[in-house]
């Protein structure tokens, strides 16, 4: 009986869905990783070449030190969706669903239904989405897309929070000076309250 396998050469070839079923397992076997990124039943691994197991096993490992990079635009189905345009004029629904799914990938098609949507209009490299109306409309067609996409834009959104963690406490010192000075100014607040203020401060900087 001759089997048809599909073999994966890089992040590209590899869905989402793949990978949301891989990582539940909590401590996969050689024969779990392979007939989950191979999408065959554990028979048709057994009867498979040994050797071209070993070969397998070894281009997995390569396959997932590959460097995740950002893709703003990308084609599924014949249809190309873009990422947020222009993220600091994200709406409401969108930042509080993409706050939820991202904290679990079990979720991360319905994070990537948030993210990426089907691009409307496409001219010289600037584009335009679909409005947001919830994720239910993409999320099981973004179980199926690459896995290059899903790891570059979580990685991107890592990146994202990191360089605001950097730059909210500076934000926020500029902000309790101007506050300070004000209060005081109109005699609403003593000194020793913005002590107790500025310690608070603190303990928040301390904390992003």
């Amino acid at each position: 009986m001759k089997i048809e396998v599909n073999i994966p050469e890089s992040l590209d070839d590899i869905t989402l869905e793949q990978y949301q079923r891989f990582v539940k397992i909590e401590e996969p076997t050689e024969e779990q990783t392979l007939t989950t990124f191979l999408d065959i039943t554990l028979e048709q691994l057994r009867m498979l070449p040994a050797e071209f197991i070993d070969n397998f096993s070894e281009q997995i490992e390569t396959i997932f030190k590959q460097e995740k990079e950002f893709t703003s635009t990308f084609v599924l189905d014949g249809v190309r969706y873009g990422f947020i345009p222009k993220l600091d004029e994200i709406t409401y629904g969108e930042n509080k669903d993409l706050t939820t799914y991202l904290n679990s990938f079990d979720n991360m098609h319905k994070a990537m239904a948030v993210m990426y949507r089907p691009v409307t209009h496409l001219q010289k490299g600037k584009y335009l989405i679909e409005s947001y109306e919830g994720s239910a409309n993409y999320s099981e067609i973004m179980k199926q897309a690459p896995l290059s996409v899903v790891l570059g834009a979580t990685v991107f959104f890592w990146n994202l929070t990191n360089e605001l963690a950097k730059t909210i406490p500076n934000y926020l010192a500029r902000e309790l000076e101007e506050t300070q000075t004000d209060l005081l100014k109109s005699g609403e607040v003593t000194v020793k309250q913005l002590l107790l203020l500025r310690t608070k401060f603190r303990e928040l900087s301390e904390y992003l």
